[in-house]
């Protein structure tokens, strides 16, 4: 219950929240946004602290966070092609997922000293004075490049412009494959590691100090990943690039579902976490450079409701499927639908200009 309630909005208010984002400004609307993320946590601290706290108050502020991160997360994507040139956009981009991989391996060890030292609610507060800097830099400093003139859709063609971003996709078809592509990289690949857990407990017989570790192993190989995206020389040829990122965790995954030797796991792990950041930021690039201004809101909209909003879609099968079949089975099916899908999406249904 938890966990739908809080991926729902994802699903259900992110291409609403695409035309908004074309619909106003959008540096305001994300300060906006940055602003009432504060009050979640903050209530969630309060609540904790006096032990008032339940489990439909959480459950309802984590519905709440998930409204809001419905709308934040494809603004963000999309407010970042407004600061930096294109050309630089998928290294910002990759700088994006490297801060996050890093928040992600260093945010719970923080939280483990917080909690172990002091009080649970502490983390909480702590995580919505996080959000007051990012407020204060992006209302009083940030300024978007102004030779970039918005497109601004009037408010009585709303339900026009999702026509338009149907005829849109209909005239152009390589954005659309590259959109499905990613939903099938999301469900057969990134959901695929709802099986970690299983992996540590059934074939190593390891519990949670070694998930929490195998866990890190995959972020620490996505931090590399970004890395490599963004030291790298400017990457030519972008399809190319996510179709050979496809055989890489196809073969990734294929190891770690054939796999019975720890250190090989940690290994694979690691290279799938890398796949993961040189399959995701390119693909966001490359709809945004190919995409108008005035479009790209909705379409970084279809791409996060094909990356986030697949993934518990893609995990619940997982799951339903390994409780029916076995754990290597739903693996080997999902390499397979991961590879062939792909394969169709980026090489022969994608037919890339030649420069």
């Amino acid at each position: 219950m938890f966990n739908f309630l809080s991926s729902f909005p994802t699903i259900i208010l992110t291409f609403i929240s695409g035309v908004l984002i074309d619909l106003f400004d959008r540096r305001k609307m994300l300060s906006i946004i940055a602003f009432f993320s504060i009050f979640p946590p903050l209530i969630l601290g309060i609540l904790t602290q006096f032990k008032l706290i339940t489990f439909w108050q959480v459950t309802f502020l984590a519905f709440l966070s998930g409204c809001l991160s419905a709308i934040d997360t494809p603004l963000r994507q999309v407010f970042i092609s407004e600061i930096v040139p294109m050309s630089f956009l998928t290294k910002a981009l990759s700088f994006q997922t490297l801060s996050f991989n890093t928040a992600r391996i260093l945010g719970p060890f923080f939280a483990g000293l917080i909690i172990s030292y002091g009080n649970l609610y502490q983390c909480f507060y702590i995580n919505a004075l996080s959000f007051i800097p990012f407020f204060i830099f992006l209302t009083f400093f940030v300024k978007t490049l102004k030779q970039r003139e918005i497109k601004k859709i009037e408010k009585k063609e709303i339900k026009r412009s999702y026509k338009e971003v149907y005829e849109f996709l209909k005239r152009e078809k390589k954005i659309l494959n590259v959109i499905f592509s990613v939903a099938n990289f999301t469900i057969f690949g990134a959901a695929a590691m709802i099986l970690l857990p299983i992996i540590v407990h059934k074939i190593y017989g390891k519990g949670g100090k070694e998930f929490a570790f195998l866990f890190s192993v995959l972020g620490l190989g996505a931090i590399f990943g970004a890395s490599s995206v963004i030291f790298r020389k400017p990457i030519s040829d972008q399809i190319e690039h996510l179709f050979k990122t496809t055989i890489i965790l196809s073969l990734s995954l294929l190891g770690l579902n054939l796999t019975k030797n720890w250190y090989f796991t940690l290994i694979f792990c690691f290279i799938i976490g890398f796949s993961f950041a040189n399959f995701f930021p390119v693909a966001n690039s490359y709809l945004q450079e190919n995409t108008p201004n005035h479009l790209r809101g909705r379409i970084i909209s279809l791409f996060t409701l094909a990356f986030l909003g697949m993934y518990p879609i893609g995990s619940l099968i997982a799951g339903f499927l390994t409780n029916k079949i076995g754990l290597h089975a739903t693996l080997f099916l999902y390499i397979t639908f991961l590879f062939f899908l792909n394969i169709y999406l980026l090489g022969f249904k994608f037919k890339p200009s030649k420069p």
